[in-house]
């Protein structure tokens, strides 16, 4: 990830098409595995360069996230001014949105490695490979986000690894070892050391689910039943999520107006009949396919409800497990590409 400061404003796809062009002059593709479906996972292909700019004269402005907090105090400067103590942050202002965004995102992320064929250990090309990355990506998102609710944060995955230990090695040692073992892959990327990647998968995305339910106590909401959770978290976060990010977040407008932005992507007019952030409303069926996908029988049990906050976001064929997935990872594709947090 590369971050370019400077005077001017540019728009997005002038970064996209820089990180394209860097990309291939290292040898690689530079597409993004996101904006594909039902594709096999080529590193040569989608490996890319993230470049995203910031203007000078913004630089005091960044909202008080964990990208501006990594940004303040894990980055290096590899050209230019050092323009990291112009930014003011602390560990404290890494807010519960951040931890409910690595909720969202990682949902997606697990289920967009995982499709049929994989959960059956079919794998082709360089699926393992991706599948045990996000893997371990929702390991360290388990550690962020209890961090977070401790109200602590560390610039470093090594840092927070040892923080983690710290506080909560005596409450849930398992998890603990888990995050360990997740933060040495990361640092030292070695998929050989996973000795089976559905299982591992598997334990990532039960990590995730516990550490939800963690999180949404902080909305009052105790349940620990899957359906029941994600509508409680549904009826919930979209009051509290957007303080951080956007001036007035809580009711109609302002969520409406990303509404219309995701329509004018998608053309699926259904997104327009409620006023819930697209962003916040892929997460939930996200997640429950990430259950769905153990058998048929799960399937059926979870199908209804997957559907009716799926229909809203994207076309649904068929009442089949792919086809759901394949729809949901649509939705994310096209509201995680606007990249607007």
């Amino acid at each position: 990830d590369i971050y370019l400061v400077e005077d001017k404003k540019r728009d997005d796809k002038f970064y996209e098409d820089l990180g394209k062009k860097a990309s291939k002059e290292i040898g690689f593709g530079g597409e993004e595995f996101i904006e594909t479906l039902n594709e096999s996972y080529d590193r040569n292909r989608f490996f890319h360069v993230d470049i995203r700019g910031l203007q000078y004269n913004k630089i005091n402005k960044l909202k008080k996230g964990q990208r501006t907090f990594e940004i303040k105090y894990a980055s290096k400067i590899l050209y230019g001014e050092d323009v990291r103590s112009k930014i003011n942050i602390n560990e404290s202002d890494v807010s519960l949105s951040e931890a409910w965004r690595h909720a969202f995102n990682k949902s997606c992320l697990l289920l967009l490695s995982m499709n049929k064929e994989r959960f059956n250990n079919n794998f082709q090309k360089d699926e393992k490979l991706i599948t045990a990355y996000y893997s371990i990506k929702t390991f360290l998102a388990c550690c962020d986000i209890l961090l977070i609710l401790r109200n602590r944060f560390k610039p470093t995955y090594s840092e927070r690894n040892y923080l983690f230990k710290e506080l909560y090695s005596s409450e849930f040692p398992d998890l603990v070892k888990k995050i360990d073992f997740a933060t040495k892959l990361k640092l030292n990327f070695q998929i050989t050391k996973i000795k089976d990647v559905v299982k591992f998968w598997k334990e990532a995305r039960d990590s995730l689910y516990f550490t939800i339910y963690l999180l949404a106590k902080t909305l009052g909401i105790e349940e620990k039943d899957k359906v029941k959770l994600m509508k409680g978290i549904y009826k919930k976060l979209p009051f509290t999520y957007f303080d951080p990010y956007i001036i007035s977040h809580r009711f109609f407008p302002a969520q409406y107006f990303l509404n219309l932005k995701y329509y004018l992507r998608t053309k699926h007019f259904r997104t327009l009949t409620t006023w819930r952030d697209p962003g916040i409303r892929i997460f939930f069926p996200a997640f429950l396919l990430l259950y769905a996908i153990e058998s048929e029988e799960e399937f059926k049990n979870l199908s209804t409800e997957i559907r009716d906050y799926l229909h809203k976001l994207a076309k649904i064929n068929e009442d089949t497990f792919e086809d759901y997935r394949k729809a949901a990872l649509f939705a994310y594709g096209k509201y995680y590409t606007q990249k607007l947090i």
